[in-house]
Order: structure tokens, then sequence, then C-alpha cells
């Protein structure tokens, strides 16, 4: 971590932010501040942060929530500036929060936590980068297809019951909602053609390659993902998706069963369930994982989520390797293929 020496804490929302400036080194010298959520708003952010005496933007280490889309363009704004950026799992900031046995949350002690959290965890922060250009548009596109996908879905369980005019209404937004769906899903497969980065496209390609992975699946998943490049381990993507196991055990009483973490992107989640039944069936590899944890009492939803455990794992796995999905890797009596192995499959 890059030396500094103050952590900025930022609260935000839609229309403003508020910051609280702490030295490292004097937790009782800080500042409070509010501007609004603009460029105007980070442009007084930036001259008051002058006028505190910071006179090098990398003496700041700022710190924001990953909570919703309202802070990308401040984080960028800081970013272009040089400052020292990172985004926090919200989860953290509030168990922070509950270990100082804070009872009261307004925006403004927020920033002040956000700050103390910023000092107190600050060698274990990620620094924060903006994705490139086509990997954000990329994430806008399949994310808006999602959500049109989900409104979709809502209207085809309402035409299941309704009759009369209700029903005529539900199957004209049915109807609407699928052509933007396909309109959107055309637009897609355009950009990831026209791409200015040319691995986007050789990407795409390799996911694509794994049996019950398609398309759409395969660019929302690389989408959701930060570039390849910065991942060292599939468990790494795992954890990113939150598909990483969560459990608690303490003593020998306490002992709870292990569920997913969903520290991640619910979006990679969402894109990889149905390709996950889809590869329970037609998937030699996830296949034989689903008859080996049925063999061993599994069912159900365990089942399904080690398939999307494993699927991105493949996924990782082809795109890292540059080499296309290979069925038989894992087989030590199927013929020599002509692709190279993937890396081995993991113990769920």
């Amino acid at each position: 971590m890059k030396p500094a020496t103050h952590s900025l804490g930022v609260d935000i929302a839609k229309d403003k932010f508020d910051v609280n400036l702490r030295p490292l080194a004097d937790p009782q010298g800080r500042r409070a501040a509010s501007f609004t959520n603009n460029l105007r708003g980070f442009e007084q952010l930036r001259q008051w942060l002058l006028k505190t005496g910071i006179a090098e933007p990398g003496q700041v280490h700022g710190c924001l929530e990953s909570t919703s889309r309202y802070g990308d363009a401040l984080a960028r704004f800081l970013y272009g500036h040089s400052f020292q950026v990172s985004m926090v799992n919200p989860r953290r900031t509030r168990n922070y929060a509950n270990s100082q046995l804070t009872r009261t949350i307004n925006d403004t002690i927020d920033a002040r936590l956000i700050a103390d959290f910023c000092a107190s965890e600050r060698d274990d922060l990620r620094l924060w980068e903006p994705l490139q250009d086509d990997h954000a548009e990329l994430r806008q596109l399949t994310r808006a297809r999602q959500a049109l996908v989900q409104q979709r879905d809502a209207f085809g369980n309402l035409l299941e019951t309704a009759s009369g005019l209700p029903r005529k209404i539900y199957q004209k937004q049915f109807r609407a909602l699928d052509r933007q769906i396909h309109q959107l899903e055309t637009l897609i497969k355009t950009f990831t053609q026209e791409a200015l980065n040319p691995q986007l496209l050789k990407h795409v390609e390799l996911a694509d390659s794994v049996t019950g992975v398609g398309f759409i699946t395969a660019v929302t998943v690389l989408a959701e993902l930060p570039p390849v490049s910065k991942i060292h381990q599939a468990a790494q993507a795992v954890a990113l998706f939150g598909l990483d196991p969560f459990n608690k055990t303490s003593g020998k009483t306490v002992q709870t069963r292990s569920r997913l973490s969903r520290m991640g992107s619910q979006y990679g989640r969402r894109a990889l369930y149905m390709p996950a039944l889809s590869a329970l069936r037609f998937n030699p590899i996830v296949r034989d994982l689903g008859r080996r944890l049925r063999a061993n009492g599994r069912d159900g939803k365990y089942v399904v989520v080690a398939a999307m455990r494993k699927l991105l794992r493949l996924i990782f796995g082809v795109v890292k390797q540059g080499k296309p999905f290979d069925p038989n890797w894992s087989n030590p009596t199927a013929p020599h293929s002509k692709h190279h192995r993937l890396e081995p499959a993991p113990t769920v």
C-alpha cells in the first residue's frame, strides 16, 4: 500500500455525499463536509481537500461503500486525480460499526465510521481501478438485459392465473419486454464483435465453448468479473460471485451448516443458475460432480450451487489458459485430447 497521511470516509447517496477526513496519526484532528453528487460537487471536494492542507492527492486514501452505482462517478473522479480509492463491501463497514458499539447511524456518522474503518484496515484494502470502457459498457448492457428478463418473467408468472383485461395487459407487457430483450441481445452480440479490446471477443468465445454455457451467459459472467488478468485463482472468481461457502463453528455446540456467503455479484449468480441446470445434464464434468454429490446424500439446491461453482471454475480455466473447453481433460482413461488440460477439479 502506498504511503498516505489521511483516510477519507465517503457516505454517498443519490443527490449528495458526506465525507470525513481523518489524519491517520491524529484521529481527533478530523474534518467533515457535504457535497452534491455531481461533477461540481466532486471539484468542490478536491478544492476543500486542498484547503485543509492536502498538498498531494496521494496523501489521501478514500473509501466508499460498494452499495450501488451512486459512487462510481466519484470513484472515477478521485482515481483520475491520483487519489487512492477503495470500494469496500458494506457488510465489512457494518460489522466494524457494530464492533464500535455504534447505536446511532446517520450520513455524517457513517462517513466517520468509514474513515475509521479505512484507517484501521487500509493495509488489507485493495486499491480500486475503473473498468475499461468496453468492459464497463458490456456490464451495463448485460445488467439491463437481466432487469428486463426479471420483469418479463414476473408478467409470465402473472399470466398463469390471470383472465380478462388484466390478462391482456400482462400479455402486452410480456411481449414488449420480450422484444426489448431480443433487441438488447442483438446489441450485446454486435458490441462484443466490434469492441475496441480484441481480447473481449476471444474470451467470450472461450467461455462459450464450455458445455452448458451459451453466448449470453458467457458475456454476463465475463462482464461481472474483473479483467481475468487481475484474477490469479479460480477461488477468487468464486468469491467474487459470492459462491464461496460460509460456515460458523464455535466449541462443541455451535456448528452451523455451510451456506453461500453471497458477498459478491448477484448478477453473476443469477446468470449461472439456469446454465448449471443444463450442465448437470449435458456437461460430463459437471454431470459427474452431480452424481457424486447425490451418491453422498446431497440433492436439490446444494447440487445446483456446486454445479454453478464448477461451471464458473471451468469458464475461468478456459479463459485464463486460452484453450477451448475439453470435456475429457479430467478422465485419465480418455484418449489424449488436442487441448491442454485445465486446472484440477476442486473438492466441493
